[in-house]
């Protein structure tokens, strides 16, 4: 990653925001061969590179700390807490999900779209005005009454001959309708999702919900198919967003959210 300093930049705490840890200053200034680790300037365009297995295991420290997850989550409770903070752990890092901004950025998105890690599966339990509201145009020429408050058949309906779902008779859309931190959605997602990861979540599609690495893996999985990372190295909130939601639905409690983790982690 390209990095343009600022008014009042140090390395130091350049590489305790990038990289977790201030000692990596003297790092950064070799991988830019600089001549003086004190002396950079704004402007100045500096390279962060990816850090190397070696290299991450020797600043390694939790990506996740319980403290962490509690503050974006407060109605986990300490059992869940812990399978969460062990699946983020083991799933963060392979995706590459693990400069300090990449992890705020991630989880206080994860934590909006799932509620504090406690809704794994779409709520589509939907009124008829909420349907026309956010669903008129799959409603067109139907009585929007004959599937309010029905999820499996709201599911079936709008999300039927896309995202590699079979038509509305299929049950597609239910069976694939939203799961995990990220709401993984849709046939062709399980499919890839599937596919990369190595588990079979096209046969057993409930797994993303029920079981913590698999749902912390899918949304993982989508951030990274996404390249959501460029956009949190730049701490740019909206367009993380837009490319999590499609848009900035509850851009305020993202925002929100983000404060928390950015302040639990030492990155204000």
């Amino acid at each position: 990653m390209l990095y343009q300093v600022k008014t009042g930049d140090t390395l130091s705490a350049i590489a305790a925001r990038y990289y977790g840890d201030s000692s990596k200053a003297n790092w950064i200034a070799s991988q830019n061969h600089l001549a003086n680790a004190n002396q950079i300037y704004p402007g100045q365009q500096l390279e962060l590179p990816e850090l190397t297995s070696t290299e991450l295991a020797s600043t390694e420290a939790t990506l996740v700390s319980p403290a962490l997850l509690s503050a974006l989550c407060p109605a986990l409770n300490a059992s869940d807490l812990n399978l969460f903070c062990k699946a983020l752990e083991l799933d963060l890092p392979k995706a590459q999900i693990t400069p300090p901004l990449c992890v705020a950025h991630f989880m206080a998105q994860t934590a909006h779209e799932s509620a504090g890690y406690a809704q794994l599966r779409e709520n589509l339990n939907y009124s008829a005005s909420a349907l026309n509201s956010l669903f008129a145009k799959y409603f067109v020429g139907v009585d929007v009454n004959e599937y309010a408050r029905q999820p499996e058949k709201i599911a079936n309906r709008i999300y039927a001959n896309r995202m590699g779902n079979g038509a509305e008779q299929s049950g597609d859309g239910w069976a694939y309708r939203g799961r995990g931190i990220i709401q993984l959605t849709g046939k062709a997602n399980y499919q890839a999702f599937s596919k990369d990861w190595g588990t079979d979540v096209v046969n057993q599609p409930d797994l993303v919900a029920l079981d913590p690495v698999l749902a912390v893996a899918s949304g993982c999985w989508y951030w990274q198919k996404r390249n959501i990372n460029a956009a949190a190295q730049a701490d740019d909130l909206m367009k993380v967003t837009k490319l999590i939601n499609g848009g900035t639905n509850g851009i305020e409690d993202r925002a929100h959210l983000l404060g928390i983790a950015k302040q639990q982690m030492g990155l204000n």
